[in-house]
């Protein structure tokens, strides 16, 4: 059998080349097109999550994962996202992705985060400790170890794992900060003094670490000291409710009377729904003499809930 072999048609080969060339060039646009979709949707996502929209957020990162199924930034971005959206089994899958394909000292210290919104502080424990073998200078993963022990009451390992950091930045207030509430939780109110002391002369602009040194004076009955520094607390921050109100109680404590009254005063000012600031107050007035006051003050706590002082209203107010 002989068989016939054709000779090629040159315009019908052109023409599949073409049509071949053509498909190529639709199938690379279709590329082109979905990757800057999948960037300007990542773009889209990243601005809703600034603008704290965590579902809009969420919804586009997820829309990239489709179009775009190894874009890892994608899914340790939605992680962060359903973290913030306190969807945390589902940021914690996402992490878990992320680090079976590219482990790395950020995604443990992220999935370590939320370990611990779970309180969950030996697995968060576990990641950070992971982060910084991953990066032994990673130190903001030493810092949330630190914090992490002490949530869970390890207080020993917690004052190690500040004592570390302070060894790298000594002049590092926020952990001088840390370290005194955790001596205030031990009540080593001394050694929580001297760390104070050293927030404070590397950084004076904070409230809270002078009120938390008055408190610790308050309680070692050194009062001027704690009025010094209520007084300052005060100063940094005018509207420091707690700080009005211990520093009344020293006033009261000492019989500075009229500073204690305005000070209570200015609590119900800032905050008048606490019971117990209109009994304290009432029983001022009464000892200044202020019958009428020290009742309506009596009588506001008891429309407060304050048990106290229905029994003192029985006893004072009753005509």
């Amino acid at each position: 059998m002989i068989l016939i072999v054709k000779r090629p048609n040159n315009k019908q080969n052109f023409m599949k080349i073409k049509n071949l060339s053509a498909l190529i060039i639709f199938v690379i646009s279709i590329h082109i097109c979905n990757a800057q979709n999948s960037d300007s949707l990542f773009s889209s996502a990243f601005l809703k999550y600034q603008e704290g929209d965590f579902t809009g957020s969420i919804t586009d990162y997820t829309a990239v994962i489709s179009a775009k199924p190894d874009y890892i930034n994608a899914y340790y971005n939605r992680a962060v996202a359903y973290d913030n959206a306190k969807l945390y089994d589902k940021a914690l899958s996402d992490f878990n992705h992320v680090i079976s394909l590219q482990p790395s000292s950020d995604t443990y210290l992220s999935r370590g985060q939320v370990y611990e919104h779970l309180t969950m502080y030996n697995q968060a424990i576990a990641d950070y400790t992971l982060a910084l073998e991953s990066d032994p200078s990673f130190y903001i993963a030493l810092v949330a170890r630190a914090d992490a022990y002490f949530k869970m009451g390890a207080n020993e390992q917690s004052l190690k794992d500040y004592d570390k950091i302070i060894g790298i930045f000594p002049k590092y207030a926020p952990i001088y900060y840390k370290l005194g509430i955790v001596y205030d939780s031990i009540k080593e109110l001394e050694q929580a003094i001297l760390a104070y002391n050293l927030a404070i002369r590397y950084d004076s602009s904070g409230a809270n670490v002078f009120y938390n040194r008055a408190n610790d004076y308050n309680k070692l009955t050194k009062y001027e000291l704690a009025l010094v520094d209520y007084t300052k607390a005060i100063t940094l921050d005018s509207t420091f409710v707690n700080a009005y109100f211990n520093r009344a109680l020293i006033y009261d404590k000492i019989g500075n009377n009229e500073a204690a009254l305005s000070d209570f005063t200015k609590v119900i000012l800032l905050n008048d729904k606490t019971p117990d600031i209109y009994y304290k107050r009432g029983i001022l007035n009464k000892k200044l003499g202020r019958h009428e006051e020290a009742c309506a003050d009596i009588k506001k706590a008891i429309a407060l809930g304050n048990k106290e002082a229905k029994k003192y209203y029985k006893l004072n107010c009753r005509k």
